[in-house]
C-alpha cells in the first residue's frame, strides 16, 4: 500500500470535511441572525401598536449565562464615623471633578470597601453638593440595586451610602437566556397604563431583589441574569432573563 498516497488522500479528506462544517456552521448562523432580525421587526411593530416605542439599537442575541452566587457586605459603622471625623476639606482653589473622585476613591479605600468591582457610575452636581454614584461591576457584568453613593459638600464627604452585594462565584451550569425582543414583549404583557412609554435602554444584568433584606444581617444568596430595560426618564422594569 502507499502509504503516502493514502495519507495525502486522508488530508484532503479531513480539509473537505471541515470546510463542510464551517459552512454549516456559518450558513446556521446567518439563518439565526436573519431570523432574530424578523422578530425584532415584528415585535416593533406589535409594541407600537401598544405605545411602546423604542428608540435604541437591540442586541440580536446573548449568550448562556450562569448564576451568580453573592454575599451582603457590611461596612463597618465605627470606621466610617472615624473616617469622616478624620477627613482634610479640599481647597477652595482645587475642587475639580478630577480632585472630587480622587477624594471619594481614596475615602472609600480608607473605609475598606474599595477594589476592582467598584466603578464609577456618575457625578452629579444639586446646587453646591456634589453626588458621586459608584457601581458594582463583575467580569463585565452589571450587579444591579448594589452601590455606593457618596455626598460631598465643602469639599469633604459628609455622608457614604452603601448598599453592596459581594461577588462570589459563578454557578457551573449554564443557561439559555431569552432574546431581548422576548424580554420586550414579557414587559409589554405587564403594562397597565395607556400612556406612551419610550424604551431608552436595555442591557443583560444580575439581579437581586434587595426590598427583600436588611441591612443588619449578612445574607448569601444567587443572583440571576435579567433584562434590565429602562424608560420613560429613568424608570426601571426587570425581566428575568432564564428561558422557561
Amino acid at each position: 500500500m502507499d502509504w503516502t498516497k493514502a495519507k495525502t488522500i486522508l488530508i484532503l479528506a479531513l480539509l473537505v470535511t471541515n470546510l463542510f462544517l464551517l459552512g454549516t456552521y456559518a450558513f446556521v448562523q446567518v439563518k439565526d441572525a436573519t431570523q432574530e432580525e424578523n422578530l425584532q421587526m415584528e415585535t416593533l411593530a406589535l409594541l407600537e401598536a401598544k405605545n411602546i416605542y423604542v428608540k435604541i439599537q437591540l442586541p440580536l442575541k446573548h449568550s448562556k449565562m450562569p448564576v451568580l452566587n453573592v454575599k451582603y457586605d457590611r461596612l463597618d459603622p465605627a470606621l466610617l464615623k472615624q473616617q469622616l471625623w478624620d477627613q482634610v476639606p479640599l481647597d477652595e482653589n482645587h475642587r475639580s471633578r478630577e480632585s472630587i473622585l480622587q477624594m471619594t476613591e481614596d475615602f472609600i479605600n480608607s473605609c475598606r470597601i474599595g477594589g476592582p468591582n467598584v466603578v464609577l457610575d456618575r457625578l452629579e452636581q444639586q446646587g453646591q453638593t456634589t453626588i458621586v454614584s459608584y457601581k458594582n461591576v463583575y467580569e463585565d457584568m452589571l450587579i444591579e440595586d448594589s452601590y455606593i453613593i457618596c455626598t460631598v459638600e465643602d469639599g469633604q464627604i459628609i455622608e457614604l451610602e452603601r448598599y453592596w452585594l459581594k461577588p462570589l462565584e459563578f454557578g457551573r451550569t449554564k443557561k439559555e437566556t431569552i432574546s431581548a425582543s422576548a424580554a420586550l414583549i414579557n414587559f409589554m404583557s405587564e403594562k397597565k397604563q395607556a400612556d406612551s412609554i419610550m424604551v431608552e435602554d436595555m442591557k443583560m444584568v444580575y439581579w437581586l431583589d434587595s426590598s427583600d433584606y436588611g441591612a443588619e444581617t449578612t445574607i448569601s444568596d444567587t443572583a440571576f441574569p435579567a433584562w434590565k430595560i429602562t424608560y420613560n426618564d429613568g424608570q426601571i422594569k426587570y425581566v428575568p432573563a432564564y428561558a422557561e
